[in-house]
């Protein structure tokens, strides 16, 4: 009996998930285009994007951090670029790859047929033990680089946490809402 009521217990812990599953919030950012999972509620500041491809532009940052992973998102102002929108997207690219040691690079894509957004999902051990980042860089026709990374700092101790995955993929630039 007491076997059974220990796996029943069990099977309610993994049903459930761990505590912090409940916490996520999806955030509306109208002035930015984009609706934006957050395991809690980030802290907003006003930035700057400097690269050389770029040059210097005006972003948007948000920060959350929680058990040791630190969620970031990162909107670029570059209405003025969409020219070069294929070199912003490759120079992000090689940016977060230059980060660490490449532990995968793959097509990444939000939404679903015309109204899909293509970019590229990168997977990076940080140099000097820093931990393991997980970096979406997506560029849409807005004129926006979107930079969604996720670092799993080593205090952690789990660096492939279904956190990452979730938060590098929860988005949406549809805000009228999308079925499909």
């Amino acid at each position: 009996m007491r076997l059974k009521m220990i796996g029943i217990a069990a099977a309610a812990m993994l049903i459930s998930g761990p505590a912090s599953a409940a916490a996520w919030v999806e955030h509306r950012f109208e002035d930015l285009g984009v609706l934006k999972e957050f395991p809690g509620e980030p802290t907003r500041s006003a930035g700057e994007y400097v690269t050389p491809v770029v040059g210097t532009a005006p972003a948007t940052d948000f920060y959350y951090e929680e058990d040791n992973i630190v969620f970031e998102m990162r909107v670029v102002e570059l209405q003025d670029k969409v020219g070069i929108s294929a070199s912003i997207l490759g120079e992000c690219v090689a940016n977060v790859e230059a980060e660490g040691t490449t532990i995968a690079n793959m097509t990444n894509r939000v939404q679903n047929g015309e109204d899909a957004i293509y970019g590229r999902l990168v997977s990076v051990s940080l140099a000097n033990d820093g931990g393991r980042r997980q970096t979406a860089c997506l560029y849409n026709a807005t004129g926006r680089l979107y930079i969604i990374r996720a670092t799993v700092l080593p205090e952690h101790g789990q660096p492939n946490s279904s956190m990452v995955i979730r938060f590098t993929n929860s988005l949406s630039f549809n805000l009228e809402g999308y079925t499909d």
